[in-house]
């Protein structure tokens, strides 16, 4: 599937409404095999001369259907959990579904242990409490994380709003870079509220002074 501003990464959980004839025919076939299809961002046409419809970014994730209920009006439920990284080659066939031509595309870790975790978690709390996205859930599912690769990409699935800066950590294949990005935007987020928070005591500071 190529979707405009999804970008699925391994081990998110991403519900679907499968409702286009080409995905109800896909669908169709991958519950009687392996159970799994690929989510690739569909990205912005670069030319009037492009010929490919819904061209996708290069990297997306292969996933494996979880859950998948049928609606009475033909429409279908799917709960996809993403579970590797792939690369395009090229694409095999438009119809009556896109088939895709990929490889594995597989995260690389060089040190046992991701020293800036620590930091990215600190960050995540610090979020918490300046009143941004990050919930008191979203800390409690990633302190239970052991694995490193996972922590950062539900980090990155879960907070990251621009669809094109978490393609760019999807495409990262070195874990420390992604984890750096990660923790940039997350210290930026926080710079921002932090900001706003204190223009709002400045103004209510004004506002108490003429009263």
């Amino acid at each position: 599937m190529t979707l405009k501003g999804v970008v699925l990464f391994p081990e998110a959980m991403l519900p679907l409404r499968i409702f286009e004839n080409r995905y109800q025919k896909m669908l169709q076939d991958i519950l009687k095999s392996e159970r799994m299809f690929a989510v690739f961002a569909e990205r912005e046409i670069s030319s009037p001369d492009e010929e490919l419809n819904e061209p996708p970014f290069e990297v997306g994730t292969i996933g494996l259907v979880r859950v998948s209920k049928q609606n009475p009006d033909g429409t279908s439920f799917v709960m996809l959990q993403g579970v590797s990284r792939i690369r395009a080659r090229s694409i095999v066939q438009e119809s009556p579904y896109r088939i895709l031509e990929t490889e594995a595309l597989s995260t690389i870790k060089v040190a046992e242990k991701l020293e800036i975790r620590e930091r990215i978690f600190d960050a995540l709390v610090q979020n918490h409490k300046l009143g941004g996205d990050v919930t008191q859930d979203v800390l409690d599912y990633l302190s239970t994380l052991e694995d490193d690769i996972a922590f950062v990409d539900l980090a990155a699935f879960t907070l990251c709003k621009s669809t094109v800066r978490k393609q760019a950590m999807l495409e990262v294949q070195r874990l420390h870079k992604r984890a750096e990005m990660l923790f940039d935007d997350i210290m930026q987020d926080n710079l921002q509220l932090s900001l706003r928070g204190k223009c709002t005591d400045e103004n209510q500071d004004a506002e108490n002074d003429r009263n």
